[in-house]
């Protein structure tokens, strides 16, 4: 700009020079300099003025068309709407959450440290000492509870794998069911009855781990254990061309409708009373296991009556070879 302000002084100096001159080749001369001076000043105003506002106003336009389709997005589908909302509470990153995370990463340590400590192998080895140290001293009794509690450990702890052969499941609720016999006598008793079918056979079939496991708790916990005299449960295993059915009945103290409604719906017992949850946290477990790996192929249905006992029926895909799935 005071290169142009510059220029028009110089040129009026000029053009009053051209006007008071009477020589004509300086009064050519003077008007050459004042129309170079002139386009000079014009060229100044084109690269110092003209072109930076031409640059602003497409920066405002651009601004303005963003603007524009900000405004077109927020006032969009409901669908655009929810998305946006979603995005929002996604980002949110308040106080209380990171207050849950870190109870969640506290509880993980404090199972992880647990983990650590009780070592598999010591914890074999111990019961294995124990066991034969009853054995030195013919306490046959203990021996023997020593055994099923180091081979249902075994089971549980250190055998990875979802799925597992019928006759090792089985195996594993006698030993848990030969650790409560210890302590109930011969007020409890367990037996396996197998309808039309070979055992051999159909203990090679693969069911899901730990999932009969806690149905012989539950009727011995809710069925049995508060029953005037003995009380008996039977598993009892069949098939047919395509399904697995296993049947646990007991004859204990039984339960009443509502509680047996509660079992066969989609109740959440996570939150509970301790004594909902003992037994209703393992149907659902058991329910939500058969439902995700088989979806209505599968199932698990609870029937009871007061003073008569409780009966859990249990059917499930009859599988003598590994699916993708169960690896």
């Amino acid at each position: 700009m005071f290169y142009g302000i510059a220029l028009i002084i110089t040129d009026m100096i000029f053009a009053i020079m051209i006007y008071t001159s009477h020589n004509l080749l300086i009064k050519i001369g003077m008007t050459g300099i004042v129309l170079a001076g002139l386009i000079a000043y014009f060229y100044l105003i084109y690269i110092n003025i003209y072109l930076p506002n031409l640059e602003l106003q497409k920066l405002v336009e651009e601004y303005r068309k963003n603007e524009e389709l900000k405004l077109n997005y927020r006032s969009g589908s409901k669908e655009d709407l929810i998305q946006e909302i979603q995005e929002i509470i996604l980002s949110l990153d308040t106080m209380a959450i990171k207050q849950k995370n870190a109870e969640i990463l506290m509880k993980n340590a404090e199972i992880n440290n647990l983990q650590d400590q009780i070592n598999p192998h010591f914890l074999y080895n111990t019961l294995e000492v124990i066991r034969g140290e009853a054995l030195i001293k013919g306490d046959k009794k203990i021996a023997e509870m020593t055994a099923s509690l180091a081979n249902y450990f075994r089971y549980n702890i250190s055998r990875k794998e979802a799925f597992v052969f019928l006759k090792d499941e089985l195996k594993n609720c006698m030993n848990y069911f030969n650790i409560q016999k210890n302590r109930f006598g011969d007020k409890i008793f367990c037996e396996i009855v197998y309808h039309d079918t070979e055992k051999d056979k159909v203990g090679n079939c693969y069911i899901p781990k730990l999932i009969l496991q806690p149905i012989i708790e539950n009727a011995i916990y809710h069925g049995l254990e508060l029953k005037m005299g003995p009380g008996t449960i039977k598993i009892h295993i069949t098939e047919s061309e395509e399904s697995l059915i296993i049947h646990v009945v007991d004859d204990g103290l039984g339960m009443t409708q509502e509680k047996v409604d509660e079992l066969n719906s989609d109740y959440d017992f996570e939150n509970d009373d301790v004594s909902k949850k003992h037994n209703g946290v393992a149907i659902q477990n058991i329910k939500k296991r058969l439902k995700l790996y088989w979806g209505k192929r599968a199932y698990i249905l609870v029937t009871s009556e007061i003073g008569e006992g409780t009966q859990v029926l249990i059917q499930m895909p009859l599988l003598y070879q590994k699916e993708d799935y169960m690896n």
